[in-house]
């Protein structure tokens, strides 16, 4: 991926009921070089501060309550509640059937991204909404962006067009020479330093049937999680006894402090019913990780250490009360 754009001064809303997806788009959105992000948790907030604020593009969710990325986009093309009904939108969705895809692109979304979202194919999106606009169609069926994404030359007789082509619009964003051989170098250079390191830096969904064991204890990590739907138990074992840490429900994470401090897993993980998760891998975690202060990352390990003691203590103390309880001999 090479980011040949200047980013800075552009202005990025996310809408996303989810926090952790936000924070991932958030963290890619960095890493092109955007330094102005916003964030609302569904979209009658999106709404709110596209009047409040300044927006120059939005990344939107499909599936959100009370209304969904479809229905803000709707809204926000009518230009009922808002006056900047031409911002650029980016849908992303979970769902890549094609008649969602003909939905978000009749309701005027700009670009269309598929989850799990790489930072490549997010950065791919963001650069041709914001550097290839496409004309601002304003008819009595139809508002949005121009639809035609490919000019295809037709056989005579079968043009349907009743008016000659919209001129296309200006850039967002320029892609002046003396930001972008500077930033390909640089571009370059990170890409050959990461394939060095090796792994992906994909997210992916994994299902787990109830009862599945996401990992065991003592495994190295090489991924984390964040559940989307389900619930999953952190278990650890004392004497031979699994104990509970505690339970994981929808949008937790858990298995990120292996991949942090590159220690043995502290416990178990098994999922308490069927359970989706959305899966970060070890890569992800350390481009974002490598773009941290040191100061910051030796606050981190400092307290994950300290994390990793107390759970020991807390996982003992209960084995000794369930024992008591139980009529049994507490632990040496």
């Amino acid at each position: 991926m090479i980011v040949d754009i200047d980013l800075k001064p552009v202005n990025v809303l996310i809408i996303d009921d989810s926090r952790y997806a936000r924070s991932f788009i958030k963290s890619a959105l960095y890493s092109f070089g955007v330094r102005n992000v916003v964030e609302a948790g569904d979209g009658p907030a999106g709404i709110e501060m596209l009047r409040e604020q300044k927006i120059d593009l939005v990344l939107v969710d499909y599936d959100m309550d009370p209304m969904d990325g479809v229905d803000f986009t709707r809204l926000v093309r009518s230009g009922a509640e808002v006056a900047v009904r031409d911002v650029p939108i980016i849908m992303v969705s979970g769902m890549a059937e094609m008649e969602k895809v003909v939905e978000a692109r009749n309701a005027g979304v700009n670009e269309f991204l598929v989850k799990p979202v790489s930072a490549d194919s997010l950065f791919r999106r963001v650069r041709n909404a914001l550097v290839n606009p496409r004309p601002f169609v304003d008819s009595a069926t139809y508002v949005g962006p121009c639809r035609r994404s490919v000019q295809r030359t037709l056989p005579e007789g079968q043009e349907r067009r009743t008016a000659p082509p919209l001129p296309k619009p200006r850039p967002i964003i320029d892609v002046p020479p003396g930001i972008a051989q500077p930033t390909v170098r640089r571009a370059v250079e990170q890409g050959q330093q990461a394939a060095k390191g090796g792994g992906s830096e994909k997210t992916s969904r994994k299902r787990f049937k109830a009862g599945t064991v996401i990992f065991r204890e003592g495994e190295a990590g090489h991924e984390a999680y964040v559940v989307e739907t389900g619930r999953v138990l952190i278990v650890k074992e004392v004497a031979g006894k699994p104990v509970p840490l505690g339970e994981i429900g929808q949008h937790g994470i858990f298995g990120e402090m292996a991949l942090i401090d590159d220690h043995p897993r502290m416990a178990s993980a098994e999922a308490a019913e069927d359970t989706v998760c959305m899966v970060i891998p070890k890569a992800a975690l350390k481009a974002q990780i490598n773009r941290t202060p040191d100061l910051v990352i030796l606050v981190v390990e400092t307290l994950l250490h300290d994390i990793r003691k107390m759970g020991r203590e807390l996982v003992e103390a209960r084995s000794r009360v369930k024992a008591k309880r139980d009529g049994m001999a507490p632990l040496a």
